[in-house]
């Protein structure tokens, strides 16, 4: 699985400090915390009258937001409705104000209060309409997502109403202006449920058209009337052309509008969209658009000025997620890096030393910290200060989307940050986690000593925390890996070590698995092909004895494509192996073993149809490079060159594989590739990048004689592009410093 990349088109209103506080009186006592609001921008909806706010409560307010007060400078009430609560980490108000430079006071941290008569109450109940009261926020659209219950799909408004209320907990809100998401910006992107409530101002009196689309159910209500539903469980695919649709006749002006979605697993889709009167219709039917951003009411955007208590700054924190790491090597685990800073720093003394627990047993000190998180779970972080602390229970989820918001990491950047970590309180699974990232930045010689760590820890806690037998002999798998990579232990010790590593109950396939990877150690980065036979010989063994099944026909493809990259990289050596029928050597060695792999395929796959498949790589490689989601690009790539490994003959699967790399920063890897697909296609079109690129990662690896000669190479083509110049330029200013 790889994760798509989605543009994101909200950023959430964070609120920090800007100037220097100014004295407000205390104005209601039993109240311990309260936030000095400025409204700052206006919204583009004419006659608004409602400013929304987002207030870092984290657990010091009542579980229902009842002890929430708004006053105006003066101290009088002020309207107000509670739009998303999380009492453990933000709520969202909206509150009745006009943009102006007059401080607003969000009060809170009242046990013992009730809701205030202000405050305009909502029946949460699907169909039941805008709230009511003398004064109703009727500018914002609010975005929910919570958690799905287990249980069957909802087939009508009441099962949906029951399925929300058995919700355990709240993922996340924000204001928006539209409904159109394709995955949970808070959490998960499976067993979540979203829920859509605000205004929407109709521009003009007549007849309008409304669709959902939806993966699974969906249902939408107008002004307290269903609108259009589709329940139960289903794809998009039904409803991509506006097949499940409803008219309407509408009134100029605001209109109340409700939406609701559950997902339980794969694509995720919820999406309202419209035909309004003039539309133009495609042969007789009504011809379906989203809604335009504009029909959205939006409220006027206000921001915190600082967090206070009776006696002092109140400190307030929010963890935010920058990115996140799939690993290449295992498909499998999650790294996070997290970026955790104190919201209102400029209100403490310049002395005060702000200390952060992670959750995870690692700390860190001081205003701004970014951390690591080498595990998903639920991790509880305190921030604390001058006797003062507060918390937020982060989750730390299966990212399955690349944004704008969340974008992809780079293992080296990552160890860099988790070098530093006391080994002795990270648990198990973080410890064998902390050996992998290493060994996925390049760093052999660590990752041998936290998997040794790691050997310890579970020898000693072994029976007290659940870490099975296939778990632990993946670390060892992996200390055989990099000592390959070393060359610290001898050959013949480190496959030992490694056949070890292989229990007698592991499936065929993932023993296959192991002694390809194998194959590709010891034959490619050792360089020895002479002592590849005897692992081929291992492959002949498990794949006569094994079940005839897909997963393990895919494992022994992989071992024959290994076979083939060992010959390739190693021409012209011979490869030994009678057992695999070896016969020739070098790149008509390699090109036999990749047509066995690519015989192994049940369903021929006719030449159109393959150069059609080929012919799109490239074009998939270069989006998902352009929006930054390497990871997936890595994934089209392993993709391209496990269907059709004969195309690595020519050169461009590692030309792009090895591009990747290298803007990863994994440069050794990089290297190996660019100049294999270099010398393969020697006049492709990508010549001249892939000579640059390559320079660029033998310079960050230490090598700028190699680098020199492969510059004066790209010059020396004859060719004047971008990188040519490039190479002029770089060898002009001399080499050390990293290319852009």
């Amino acid at each position: 699985m790889h994760r798509r990349w989605i543009p994101a088109v909200f950023v959430l209103m964070v609120a920090f400090p800007t100037r220097a506080p100014a004295a407000e009186p205390w104005r209601l006592a039993g109240w311990s915390c309260r936030a000095v609001v400025e409204v700052e921008k206006a919204s583009d909806t004419p006659g608004c009258d409602t400013a929304a706010i987002r207030i870092l409560c984290q657990g010091q307010v009542r579980p229902d937001g009842n002890d929430y007060r708004v006053l105006d400078a003066d101290g009088h009430p002020i309207p107000f409705q509670l739009t998303f609560h999380d009492a453990a980490r933000y709520s969202l108000l909206s509150f009745r104000a006009m943009p102006g430079k007059r401080p607003v006071l969000v009060y809170f941290g009242n046990p013992q209060a009730q809701a205030a008569s202000e405050q305009m109450m909502v029946n949460e109940t699907p169909g039941a309409g805008p709230p009511k009261g003398p004064w109703v926020p009727r500018y914002g659209m609010v975005l929910k997502t919570i958690v799905r219950p287990e249980g069957e799909n909802p087939m009508t408004a009441e099962e949906l109403a029951k399925m929300l209320a058995a919700s355990p907990r709240p993922l996340g809100a924000r204001y928006q202006r539209r409904i159109a998401d394709a995955f949970n910006p808070f959490g998960w992107s499976d067993y979540y449920m979203s829920v859509y409530r605000g205004w929407i101002n109709i521009p003009a009196a007549g007849e309008y058209r409304f669709c959902t689309a939806s993966n699974e159910g969906s249902f939408s209500f107008l002004d307290g009337k269903p609108l259009v539903h589709w329940p139960g469980r289903h794809t998009t695919e039904r409803g991509l052309h506006g097949e499940f649709n409803a008219a309407v006749q509408l009134t100029a002006g605001l209109h109340y509008l409700e939406y609701y979605h559950e997902e339980v697993s794969l694509q995720q889709m919820a999406f309202l969209g419209w035909s309004p009167p003039g539309q133009p219709k495609i042969a007789g039917q009504a011809y379906f658009t989203g809604i335009p951003e504009s029909i959205f009411t939006a409220p006027h955007q206000a921001r915190v000025l600082r967090y206070e208590t009776p006696g002092g700054p109140a400190l307030r924190f929010e963890p935010t997620i920058s990115d996140s790491i799939w690993p290449v090597v295992r498909h499998e685990g999650q790294y996070t890096r997290v970026v955790f800073r104190v919201a209102n720093a400029g209100q403490f003394p310049p002395a005060t030393v702000f200390r952060w627990d992670f959750g995870d047993g690692q700390s860190a000190a001081g205003a701004e910290a970014i951390h690591v998180y080498l595990t998903l779970g639920r991790f509880p972080v305190r921030l604390s200060a001058d006797g003062k602390t507060v918390e937020w229970p982060l989750e730390i989820y299966q990212i399955q989307h690349v944004t704008e918001q969340i974008k992809e990491g780079k293992p080296a950047e990552y160890a860099a940050i988790a070098r530093g970590y006391d080994r002795g309180k990270l648990s198990l699974e973080a410890l064998a986690e902390l050996a992998h990232l290493a060994a996925e930045a390049g760093e052999a010689k660590t990752a041998i000593e936290v998997a040794k760590d790691f050997l310890e820890k579970e020898k000693k806690e072994k029976g007290t925390q659940l870490f099975s037998a296939s778990q632990v002999r993946k670390v060892r798998r992996l200390m055989a890996d990099c000592s390959i990579q070393l060359g610290e232990s001898g050959l013949d010790e480190a496959i030992a070590n490694y056949r070890a590593a292989i229990g007698d109950d592991d499936p065929a396939d993932e023993k296959l698995a192991v002694l390809a990877r194998l194959i590709r150690l010891v034959g490619i980065d050792r360089a020895q092909p002479d002592k590849v036979g005897e692992v081929l010989r291992q492959v002949d063994e498990v794949w006569k004895s094994a079940p005839l099944d897909e997963k393990v026909a895919d494992a022994y493809r992989d071992c024959l494509i290994a076979a083939g990259d060992v010959l390739l990289w190693n021409s012209p050596r011979p490869l030994p192996g009678e057992g695999q029928g070896v016969r020739a050597s070098g790149i008509e060695g390699a090109r036999e073993h990749y047509r066995r792999a690519e015989a192994l395929d049940k369903v021929l796959i006719p030449p159109q149809v393959r150069a059609a498949k080929v012919g799109s790589y490239p074009n998939t490689i270069r989006e998902y490079i352009r929006s930054g989601d390497l990871g997936a690009a890595l994934d089209v790539v392993a993709r391209w060159e496990h269907t059709f490994p004969t195309e690595k003959l020519l050169g461009q699967p590692l030309y792009w594989h090895g591009k990747i790399l290298a803007l990863r920063g994994q440069h050794r890897d990089a290297a190996r590739r660019l100049a294999r697909a270099i010398a393969l296609s020697v006049g492709a079109a990508y010549e001249s990048e892939a000579r640059w690129l390559l320079a660029q990662s033998l310079d960050a690896l230490g090598k700028p004689e190699e680098a020199k000669r492969e510059l004066a190479r790209l010059i020396a083509a004859g060719l004047d592009d971008e990188f040519a110049k490039k190479a002029r330029e770089k060898l002009a200013a001399g080499l050390g410093k990293k290319g852009k």
